[in-house]
C-alpha cells in the first residue's frame, strides 16, 4: 500500500498544527498542485497519479487529521479543522498560491479552500463529487452509507470479508494488486477515534459551491456508485468543464490514474 511513503524519490515529512503533527509528501517542480484525499483514506490516494504529473507540477500530498500517518486529533474534526491543515501545511511550505485538486470527501475540503481563499486558489479538480441532490436523496445516501459503516468486526473475519466484496464491486476493471490499496487504507482507518465521513456528511457545500468563480474541472469514474447529478453542475458553476473516466469506479485515481492526470494537465495548462 505504501508507494509513496517506501518511494526514496519523494520528500516526506511533518510539521506542527492545531490538530497535531501532519504528515506531507512532495514530488515535482513547478506550480503548486495541492491534493486533498477523501475521508477514511491517505495521501497514498495519489500515488498512482505522481509518475503522469511530477513533470509538470509540484505535488503536494498529506494526511488530513486523523488519517494515514498524521496524528490523531484530540476532538473530531470537520472540514473547516481539514481546511486549516490544508493551509498550515501551505503556509509551512511558504506557498501563496496553487492549484488544488479533491476527490470524494477531499473534494468539499477543495470547494472551501477555493471559498475562504480565492485570491491563493487558480483552478479547482473536483473528482468524484455529486450535484444537489433533494433533502430524501441526500438522507438515503447518508443512510446507505451508514448501514455500510454499521458492520462489525467478528472473530472469523466475515466483516472484512464483506467489506473486500464492496471494494472489488467499487473497481470492477482493476486488478487485485490495485484492489487492496485503498480496501486497507479503509480497514485501517476503522482504529481511528473518529469517522471523518460523519464531518463530511455533515457539512452544508452551497455556500462554497455557488461560490466558485474560478475554473473548475468536473472529474467522474463512470463507475463510481457514490456520485449522482453531477452534470447538473455544469449549470451551477460559471466556469466549468467535465470529463468522464471510462472503465473507472470509485476510486479513478487507483484504477486509471494515466487517464486521470491527462485530462488534469490539459485543464491546468490552459491559461
Amino acid at each position: 500500500m505504501l508507494r509513496i511513503t517506501s518511494n526514496k524519490n519523494i520528500k516526506k515529512g511533518y510539521f506542527n498544527s492545531s490538530n497535531g503533527q501532519i504528515h506531507y509528501a512532495l514530488s515535482g517542480d513547478g506550480p503548486a498542485l495541492l491534493c486533498v484525499h477523501q475521508a477514511s483514506s491517505s495521501l497514498e490516494e495519489y500515488a498512482g497519479l505522481v509518475p503522469f504529473l511530477a513533470d509538470k507540477f509540484q505535488l503536494i500530498l498529506f494526511d488530513l487529521p486523523g488519517h494515514g500517518m498524521s496524528d490523531d486529533p484530540e476532538k473530531e474534526p470537520g472540514v473547516e479543522e481539514f481546511t486549516d491543515a490544508a493551509v498550515a501545511l501551505l503556509s509551512h511550505l511558504q506557498i501563496d498560491k496553487f492549484y488544488v485538486l479533491g476527490h470524494h470527501g477531499g473534494a468539499l475540503i477543495s470547494m472551501n479552500l477555493a471559498y475562504r481563499y480565492p485570491n491563493r486558489v487558480k483552478k479547482v479538480v473536483l473528482s468524484g463529487t455529486s450535484g444537489i441532490k433533494t433533502p430524501e436523496e441526500s438522507a438515503a445516501f447518508k443512510n446507505n452509507l451508514a448501514s455500510k459503516k454499521k458492520v462489525l468486526l467478528d472473530e472469523n473475519g466475515q466483516s472484512l470479508v464483506l467489506a473486500w466484496q464492496r471494494f472489488v464491486s467499487y473497481m470492477p476493471n482493476t486488478q487485485v494488486d490495485e484492489i487492496i490499496r485503498p480496501y486497507l487504507n479503509s480497514i485501517l482507518s476503522r482504529i481511528r477515534p473518529y469517522d471523518a465521513h460523519d464531518a463530511i456528511l455533515k457539512w452544508d457545500r452551497k455556500k462554497a459551491l455557488y461560490s466558485l468563480d474560478m475554473p473548475v474541472l468536473l472529474l467522474q469514474g463512470v463507475l463510481d456508485s457514490f456520485v449522482s447529478k453531477q452534470e447538473n453542475l455544469l449549470e451551477i458553476l460559471p466556469n466549468v468543464s467535465r470529463k468522464i473516466i471510462q472503465n473507472a469506479g470509485a476510486f479513478s485515481f487507483f484504477d486509471r490514474p494515466k487517464e486521470c492526470a491527462a485530462h488534469m494537465i490539459e485543464f491546468l495548462s490552459t491559461q
